[in-house]
Order: C-alpha cells, then structure tokens, then sequence
C-alpha cells in the first residue's frame, strides 16, 4: 500500500520511485526473458544505428505476462486511478550502438484532453543510470495544469529543442530532478509529466507498462485509441486471458469497443 506521503508526493510533484522493489535474482529472470525478445527483434540488423523497440513486450512472455498484475505495481496503480483501471500495453526498449543519446523535454501525453484523466507508467530500469548517463530527468509537478500547459506552449513543439531559445539554456541544463536509478529500482510517473534523458548508455534497456484510469467518457476512450492503448491495441494474451485481474483490466476497453460497434452499426 502507499503511505499517504507517497500518495500527496505523487499528487504534486508526479512520479515515485520505489527503491530496490524488485530483487537480484527476479531482476535476473526478468533480463533472461526480455533478451529473449529483443534478440527475436534484432534479426540480422545487428549494426543498424537505432533503438530495438518492441510494443507490445511482457506480453509475448508468460513470465513476463505476469508482471501487470504482481501487487507490486497492480496496488498503487488501483490507490492512485480506483477501481476500473485499464492495461495500456508495454513496452520494451534496448539502445544500439551509435543511437541518438538525447531524448529531449516532452510530455507523453501532451495536449490530448483535460489533464484530470490519469494515465501512468512504470519504468523498470536494468542498470544503473546517472543524472549524465540516461537517468529519466522530470519536471516536477509538470502534470498540473497551469505548468503543464505553459511548457507544452514552450517545449513541445519541436521535442524540447526549443529550450535554449526559451529559457537561455540547453535541454541538458533545464532545471530538473533525475531520477538516478539502481538495477531493481522501479519509477512511476503521471503520463503528462514533462521528462527527458541526456547521455544514453550503448545497451540502455527499460520495459514499460501503461495503465489509465476507466474511460468515462467517449473522449477519454478516443484518447486511448490515439496512443494506441484501446482494445483494438490488445495483445490476444491479454484480450483471452481467464486472469482475474488481467480480465479487470481489459474488460472496461471490451465494453468500450463493443459499444462503439453498436452506435456505429446504428
């Protein structure tokens, strides 16, 4: 459970990072099966000067699979959203060599509905990142409104690259907080949170998960399908799965997606 500081630091500031949640010889198991994906994706591209991103990821693994619903991650998910909350899908990302080593300031989410409809990500890091060397640099407190709406007018445009022109500085000296990692730590933040990474580590990996608050309205949905997180988007392990929980996480976007079915055939 999260404690109620936990609860008030995401509310402001929008993110969390949960120390050493996960252990050594999980963590181990966890490397052992996402390898075994990105392996399947490099192919014979072996040199190929760009990231391996695989979308969906856990999902092509049955031990991976099980990682949404680990009370770990699928707890604060149900504190922090309620009850009804939805799977968006993961993903799985390796940095090649001579890959591009900045990801400037953006929201993921950016300008997309009310920022009162939360959707969030988990971050599972597997090594160690530095401030300098790929840790996730956020702005805290960038998922209110009125920040959030300023910087998207600022930085979004063209993927932060706009920074020294707005602010005087380069994207790397934005005043910021990084999210220094160790293998086995876990960071969970709000999608519309501004963040970016600086110094990209050749073998950079991360796995993702994506979950939203249950769509109430046919604009929230809508918002999901831009972003590929609606049911269309389910991996059919999910979709299928006789899970309780994975089946409490999908079912909302099954309903969504048959009703907009129907008034369509109307």
């Amino acid at each position: 459970m999260l404690t109620p500081e936990q609860r008030s630091h995401f509310e402001v500031f929008g993110f969390l990072l949960f120390r050493q949640a996960i252990g050594a010889r999980e963590l181990d198991e966890i490397v052992a099966a996402g390898e075994e994906i990105w392996d399947a994706a490099k192919g014979t591209d072996e040199e190929m000067p760009q990231d391996i991103h695989c979308a969906p990821f856990l999902e092509r693994s049955e031990y991976l699979a099980g990682l949404p619903e680990d009370d770990r991650f699928y707890g604060p998910i149900g504190e922090l959203a309620g009850p009804g909350f939805t799977w968006g899908g993961s993903e799985g990302a390796w940095c090649r060599p001579g890959v591009d080593q900045t990801h400037p300031w953006h929201s993921d989410r950016v300008g997309e509905i009310e920022l009162s409809y939360l959707r969030l990500k988990y971050m599972i890091y597997l090594q160690p990142m530095r401030k300098e060397e790929g840790a996730l640099r956020v702005l805290p407190g960038s998922h209110r409104s009125a920040l959030h709406r300023d910087l998207a007018r600022r930085l979004q445009p063209s993927q932060g690259r706009l920074a020294e022109n707005e602010f005087g500085l380069a994207g790397d000296q934005v005043p910021c907080h990084a999210l220094e990692v160790e293998p086995g730590d876990v960071v969970l933040f709000n999608h519309y949170l501004f963040h970016s990474v600086y110094g990209k580590q050749e073998g950079r990996r991360y796995i993702a998960m994506k979950y939203a608050a249950p769509p109430r309205s046919e604009a929230q949905y809508e918002a999901l399908v831009r972003h590929g997180q609606d049911a269309v988007r389910l991996h059919d392990t999910f979709r299928h799965s006789e899970r309780p929980r994975i089946r409490a996480m999908v079912e909302p976007l099954l309903a969504w997606e048959w009703r907009l079915a129907l008034a369509n055939e109307a």
